[in-house]
């Protein structure tokens, strides 16, 4: 097939195109813009990167932040890691929903010299967890049994009844077996599953406390939400 003068121009301006907006997406990955995501390691391993815009991607050390504290502080490490370096963010903004302990935080600000970084920016990356809700107890069952479930680890299922909120609060959101149900507050400084949201069908571990809240160690969505 012959192809004309014209659409030959026009196919090598489409081509050109691309290519300039190619290259300009690999200068931008090798610069210190921000632009891609580097390891804890990768970003203090860098002394280039001291004073630049970087993001940085690494999982929220256990109990190393307090949301009650302006600008908010915590450590975060290369994901899978149970040691080696970290550093401290100190982050301006309002933390995702989903951020907790064990969160994977994408962070983007200035790296300083002292491995700290200064962040504007932060989503957070929580795989989903499934599981079934064979054998565990509904809030009524949790209510009526009272004192003798108090202190006690259990599971329990239902329904998710209110907005999610960040972690740090007495409560992070309830639950209830039906829309119009008995609920009961969750208490929990983990990660959620990134796709948690009112309505969904969860399954928790944990144990009732005397303060009347449900203190999860963990939370997945009911395998009836694939």
């Amino acid at each position: 097939m012959r192809v004309n003068k014209r659409a030959r121009v026009r196919l090598i301006g489409v081509t050109a195109i691309i290519l300039v907006a190619v290259g300009a997406i690999i200068l931008g990955a090798g610069s210190g813009d921000g632009s891609y995501a580097r390891s804890v390691s990768e970003a203090l391993d860098d002394p280039e990167l001291v004073g630049e815009r970087v993001r940085v991607t690494g999982t929220v050390i256990d109990g190393s932040w307090d949301q009650g504290v302006k600008p908010m502080l915590f450590d975060i490490r290369d994901e899978g890691a149970s040691s080696g370096p970290v550093i401290n963010v100190v982050y301006s903004g309002s933390p995702p929903d989903t951020f907790g302990d064990g969160a994977t935080a994408i962070v983007t600000g200035i790296l300083s010299g002292d491995g700290s970084l200064d962040a504007t920016d932060m989503i957070t990356k929580c795989p989903t967890k499934y599981a079934a809700a064979d054998g565990a107890m509904t809030v009524e069952d949790v209510l009526s049994s009272g004192a003798n479930v108090i202190g006690t680890e259990i599971t329990i299922t239902g329904l998710v009844a209110s907005d999610i909120q960040p972690a740090g609060g007495d409560s992070r959101f309830a639950i209830a077996s039906t829309s119009a149900g008995e609920k009961i507050g969750i208490a929990f400084d983990g990660s959620l599953p990134s796709d948690i949201d009112e309505g969904d069908a969860v399954v928790i571990t944990g144990e009732m406390r005397d303060d009347g809240f449900f203190h999860a160690i963990e939370v997945a969505l009911s395998d009836s939400e694939k």
